[in-house]
């Protein structure tokens, strides 16, 4: 083999090396923008569900609030109930 031939094969040698190198980070690449596109989706999840969990914390404040309310409506209707009850005896 010359030194023209072996020059030739390590020159192929370098290239293939180079090519597979360039794969590689092509690959990484790639896998950098699809993470990085799930952790975006990721974010939009997670700031729809905290979106979600306050409009639920406000309607079970909401909630509390009514059933307070019907609470002491009630408990005003049973001692009215009740004075009615004792002045007729």
């Amino acid at each position: 083999m010359s030194k023209l031939d072996s020059a030739t094969e390590r020159f192929k040698g370098a290239l293939d090396r180079l090519e597979a190198g360039i794969h590689r980070q092509l690959l990484r690449a790639q896998s950098a923008v699809q993470l990085e596109s799930e952790v975006n989706a990721l974010k939009e999840d997670r700031a729809r569900l905290a979106e979600e969990l306050d409009q639920m914390k406000a309607e079970a404040r909401r909630i509390n609030e009514l059933n307070e309310r019907a609470s002491e409506t009630l408990a005003n209707a049973i001692d009215g109930i009740r004075e009615v009850l004792a002045d007729a005896e």
